[in-house]
């Protein structure tokens, strides 16, 4: 237990890609003064805990990668979850962050302090720290969403959630159930469908699927992208471009949504020929309007003789597997659930204080509201990065991290040149922005569904309305209108 009185500039939360992007860019300012809780032994956030069978990213490597950071190493196309994380490490590395990291350092409170404007912050591990600034880091996608099903304590099978893959249990020969079909499941399904005796997937609705199409670089590939970086970058680009293209699938463009569900469709077809199993897998809403999912091997997956797509919804558990609202009991031994992740509440369960003591989660009782998805009126020298309205749906989310990690770093500078204690964004431009984005999703296919991890309710909390490039170009500069400062 440490009561640290040193008060740093910045305290960061997280050391996945966000919080390692936030470090390396306080540094390249010149702002040493910082220190990362991390709460696990290891970096990496989200590329640390998904270890499950053929965990891969479904962004291009050449993108999904720091853009100030290209790196000529990799073996994929589309890279795995193993080399990601050694990627992370790399940048740590390189950037000397180590001795910035503090280890099994859980957050468990912070109390904006507004006489001496610093936030007080204190860890599970009994820890209080003081810094000038509080930026969370923690991601959207970090707590695993479990659905509540009757009788599941009587299983006598053993059951886990993809992101805690229990390495321990071999599958070879069992009987195994899949609870969901989305990116995780897609990933896993085909690295274990061999191995078991039978694999039932429990699908509540199909997913639109294209072609991944991955690639491996091998040794002459490598050798040119460190000889001639602009390859790289030209990778890089392009691949932006193709996802610019990909962007008008999240709208209302009807050319574009009536050829990528061609696309798609064709990609179905060509490896299912059983009628029934076409139909399951056929999507019956419009694509775009939850993620399109990136596979070549799930559809063959899925045509083994051994696997079969269950859509008669889950009644209960039983002590040897799962009823069927149908009244069917399906004989398992392993159940997975593949039910993706609680995105919202934002900054879930999180103790934030700001001014006079209220809590974030009661500032956003009634909506989620924040200036550019980094602030919120009432924390001052608060920052999310990945929060609110800044996922991207069609394209890789480090280009929105890059942009959170400058705008904060301008902040906090701005803040230190000019000798400021805090600086607090105004109620009007938050709600402002926020209504602005609000009207902009109504035009877009994600509100043609009842349920996604993209909503609360009816409202689209997690994704950004445009491209990133518009989302690079507001975050540049710092409106100093925006916020109130304090001396």
């Amino acid at each position: 237990m440490t009561t640290n009185h040193k008060v740093y500039q910045a305290l960061i939360v997280g050391s996945g890609f966000s919080g390692i992007s936030m470090a390396i860019s306080l540094k390249k300012r010149g702002i040493h003064s910082f220190v990362i809780l991390e709460k696990e032994e290891d970096i990496g956030g989200t590329w640390r805990d998904n270890t499950y069978p053929g965990a891969q990213c479904d962004v291009p490597s050449a993108l999904y990668s720091y853009s100030f950071e290209p790196f000529a190493g990799w073996k994929k196309k589309w890279s795995d979850q193993p080399q990601i994380l050694e990627y992370l490490r790399f940048n740590v590395e390189k950037n000397g962050l180590k001795d910035h990291i503090l280890y099994e350092k859980e957050f468990l409170s912070s109390l904006f302090i507004e006489k001496e404007g610093y936030w007080e912050v204190k860890t599970k591990q009994g820890d209080t720290f003081t810094a000038r600034s509080l930026i969370m880091a923690v991601g959207q996608l970090h707590h695993p969403k479990i659905p509540t099903f009757k009788g599941k304590e009587v299983f006598k099978g053993n059951i886990w959630h993809s992101a805690k893959w229990n390495h321990d249990i071999d599958l070879k020969g069992k009987r195994v159930g899949v609870i969901g079909n989305a990116a995780s499941a897609i990933q896993f399904i085909p690295k274990i469908v061999s191995q078991v005796e039978f694999l039932t997937v429990f699908q509540r609705s199909a997913k639109w699927l294209l072609p991944k199409k991955n690639t491996l670089y091998n040794d002459k590939d490598r050798h040119l992208h460190r000889k001639y970086p602009f390859m790289l970058y030209w990778s890089r680009h392009s691949n932006n471009a193709f996802n610019g293209v990909f962007y008008h699938l999240m709208g209302q463009n009807k050319f574009w949504k009536k050829f990528w569900q061609s696309v798609s469709m064709s990609h179905l077809k060509k490896t299912i020929k059983d009628p029934e199993l076409l139909k399951k897998l056929t999507p019956d809403y419009p694509m775009g309007a939850v993620r399109v999912l990136l596979s070549d091997e799930y559809y063959p997956a899925l045509a083994k003789e051994n696997a079969e797509v269950n859509m008669e919804g889950i009644s209960h558990f039983a002590e040897d597997g799962i009823i069927t609202r149908s009244g069917n009991k399906i004989l398992l031994d392993v159940v997975i659930y593949a039910t993706g992740f609680e995105s919202n509440p934002f900054l879930k369960d999180l103790d934030i204080c700001g001014l006079n003591g209220i809590s974030i989660k009661n500032a956003w009782k009634q909506s989620t509201e924040t200036y550019l998805g980094m602030t919120t009126a009432g924390f001052p020298n608060f920052f999310m990065m990945f929060g609110p309205n800044t996922n991207l749906a069609h394209s890789s989310v480090l280009l929105m991290i890059e942009s959170q990690a400058h705008y904060i770093t301008e902040c906090l500078t701005h803040l230190s040149r000019n000798r400021l204690k805090s600086m607090d964004v105004k109620p009007d431009f938050q709600k402002k922005f926020t209504l602005q984005v609000n009207k902009r999703m109504k035009k877009t296919a994600w509100v043609q569904v009842k349920e996604s991890w993209y909503k609360d309710g009816d409202v689209i909390i997690n994704n950004w309305p445009g491209k990133a490039k518009e989302y690079q170009k507001l975050t540049k500069t710092v409106d100093e209108s925006a916020y109130t400062f304090c001396q």
